[in-house]
């Protein structure tokens, strides 16, 4: 049977906008290197989150981000940015597409291999977005 080319989501995506970070993971460290200034010390590169689903995300970067590379995401409490992040997880760009307001990318990212912590902050994280929608 031939492909349809139609994308089925396993999850319902949630639009929202929030700050966030992402890091290339030690594994991919070698393969994706930015110049000096466009990550911080540790290695952190700040977006804006713009979907959230259990099965993934969506964020807007400056930064080029090669598709299938693993990424650290971290999504920092807006309301206490000091305190522990909402989401941290270990993801992969599944999607990656320039955007047509500003030179940036659209990156979607899918989670790899999440542990019992990282599907509690999902879950939570989920919790407050449909309890904000109400």
């Amino acid at each position: 049977m031939a492909q349809s080319g139609l994308i089925i989501r396993r999850s319902i995506r949630h639009e929202i906008v929030l700050p966030a970070q992402f890091r290339v993971a030690p594994e991919h460290a070698e393969s994706v290197r930015y110049a000096k200034g466009v990550a911080d010390a540790d290695g952190w590169v700040g977006v804006d989150l713009v979907d959230f689903a259990s099965g993934g995300a969506g964020f807007i970067s400056t930064v080029f981000v090669p598709r299938g590379v693993v990424v650290e995401l971290r999504i920092p409490d807006p309301e206490v940015p000091d305190a522990e992040p909402l989401v941290v997880a270990r993801t992969r760009a599944v999607r990656v597409q320039m955007t047509d307001r500003r030179p940036a990318y659209l990156i979607g990212v899918a989670y790899v291999d999440p542990d019992e912590r990282t599907v509690a902050q999902v879950e939570s994280m989920l919790t407050r977005i449909e309890g904000s929608a109400a």
